[in-house]
């Protein structure tokens, strides 16, 4: 049986593009249309909620950002996107800050593009309205704690330690940032609050109930007692079996504690994954914005992905050496590796005819290509405003804002010096010059790994930090492969020469 689809609403107060909206979408989806915001906050009164609603920017009377910010206030589940033929920064700014933007689209907007926004914007939908979902099983999970509570006077000494142990639990499940992690805290659990010899418990990493890991606590599982599914919204995450220590049945007492442990785990589980696939998500999301500044400048394809494995190299190096080791651990070199590809992203901010210019730029010219810096910062500062707490994006702060800081104080923007100057940000601005001095240009050819390396050791205690620099030297050799292995294609270059045909021909 076919799924009903789901409403969308289109605001436009062109009734041609309304009239070719219904058009082209009608066969797919549910459309409703309205020519004007007041017309549309009455048609989600009547007709809502919208699983979309998609909005023109510029309209007569209320604006399309505004009238999104209503719609979210009243439908908070609706996912709403701007439609605008306006493609400035204080537009994004405004909309970000007023409706909660799930997408911008471009006027006009191809129907591949305006069918895929649709498809992740039902797909939002329904994952919000599934939030909901998930707080009446936090409910459950509470309720079955309150019917613990309950038995206390009966059996006062053994419900006691195993109330405090559940309160743990919830405690230590708050804590949890992985599925493994919420894995091995409801074995450990489990055991205690059960009384049992052996715990195994399993559970999917990932929505759709792949790759599952597995958890003990105890002995050897042996013969099972018991085993209880780990059921979320989805269907079954998992499983828990558990062994006692001797041929008893559980009592109804613990299977009901075990029910309530796999609902609480159930719900821990979901939001890990959840936090998984939106931190995916986001840091797709701003890459692409990093690629869409290095694409406005005269960087190749393969630039971002060499910069993060350089500094993954180096991060990695001075751990080696004895340096930094309370600070760089493998979490913080995964993060650094994400983060380092932002380092130019407020690049999209310096206008072409500077970004663009063949030739050598004006003191003005410099001054404002200069401000790139921090134009990332706050552009990042922003996003960190509005999202859930990454480490990733304060690292990305760091980097973007301080990567043209030199050790000597001579850098910019602020001429920070030495350890005032974020490592992360250390790290990236050698691998950043590094890899655009043995990169080919259309207008420049790429130097020589060696004559790299001798400009870099000129650099040290001076441009560089002499710690990074000498973990970068004593790893040339890995360097140099990473260098090999993310060569530019003649493809890459040709793109570059495409995009800017001034400088290949300078």
């Amino acid at each position: 049986m076919s799924m009903i689809p789901e409403p969308v609403l289109f605001v436009d107060d062109t009734p041609e593009a309304l009239e070719v909206i219904v058009r082209l979408f009608a066969g797919e989806h549910a459309i409703f249309t309205a020519a004007s915001a007041e017309q549309a906050l009455e048609m989600c009164r009547t007709h809502g909620p919208f699983a979309v609603v998609v909005s023109d920017y510029e309209m007569p009377g209320q604006r399309g950002a505004e009238l999104l910010a209503r719609v979210r206030e009243g439908w908070p589940e609706t996912v709403t996107m701007l439609l605008t033929g306006v493609v400035e920064v204080d537009v994004a700014v405004e909309a970000l800050h007023a409706g909660g933007i799930f997408r911008f689209l471009e006027k006009p907007c191809p129907r591949e593009v305006l069918a895929h926004a649709l498809r992740d914007g039902i797909e939002e939908y329904r994952r919000r309205r599934e939030a909901s979902m998930r707080a009446s099983q936090l409910d459950f999970s509470r309720q079955c704690l309150e019917q613990f509570n309950g038995e206390l006077e009966s059996r006062f000494n053994e419900q006691a330690r195993a109330l405090v142990r559940l309160h743990r639990f919830v405690s230590e499940l708050n804590g949890c940032e992985s599925v493994a992690q919420v894995a091995h805290v409801t074995a450990e659990a489990v055991r205690e609050v059960c009384d049992v010899g052996a715990v195994e418990v399993v559970l999917a990493r990932r929505g759709d109930g792949s790759d599952p890991c597995t958890e003990h606590s105890g002995g050897e599982l042996g013969n099972t007692l018991e085993s209880q599914p780990i059921t979320g919204i989805e269907g079954v995450l998992g499983t828990i079996r558990v062994r006692a220590d001797t041929a008893r049945r559980l009592t109804e007492s613990a299977r009901g504690m075990l029910a309530s442990l796999a609902a609480s785990c159930a719900v821990a589980a979901r939001n890990a994954i959840r936090r998984r696939e939106r931190d995916e998500a986001q840091q797709a999301t701003i890459f692409a914005l990093a690629k869409l500044a290095e694409q406005r400048d005269n960087e190749t394809g393969k630039h971002l992905e060499r910069v993060s494995e350089y500094s993954r190299l180096i991060a990695l190096g001075l751990v080696e050496d004895g340096w930094y080791r309370e600070l760089i651990t493998s979490e913080w070199v995964d993060v650094l590796a994400k983060s380092a590809p932002l380092h130019d992203i407020g690049k999209v901010g310096i206008p072409d005819h500077i970004l663009l210019k063949p030739g050598k730029l004006t003191p003005d010219e410099w001054r404002e290509m200069r401000r790139h810096t921090e134009l990332g910062a706050d552009t990042l500062r922003s996003v960190i405003s509005e999202s859930a707490n990454q480490p990733f994006l304060r690292m990305s702060l760091d980097i973007a804002w301080c990567h043209h800081e030199k050790w000597d104080g001579s850098g910019y923007p602020r001429g920070l010096r030495c350890e005032e100057i974020p490592l992360a940000a250390r790290i990236v601005a050698l691998s950043d010059v590094y890899d655009a001095l043995t990169s080919e240009r259309p207008y420049k050819s790429a130097w020589t790994h060696d004559a790299a390396l001798q400009w870099i050791l000129q650099g040290s205690g001076s441009h560089f930090d002499p710690r990074v620099v000498d973990a970068f030297v004593q790893r040339a050799a890995r360097a140099d492969e990473i260098r090999a292995r993310l060569a530019d294609t003649e493809l890459d270059l040709a793109r570059v020469a495409a995009v800017h045909p001034a400088r290949a021909a300078g």
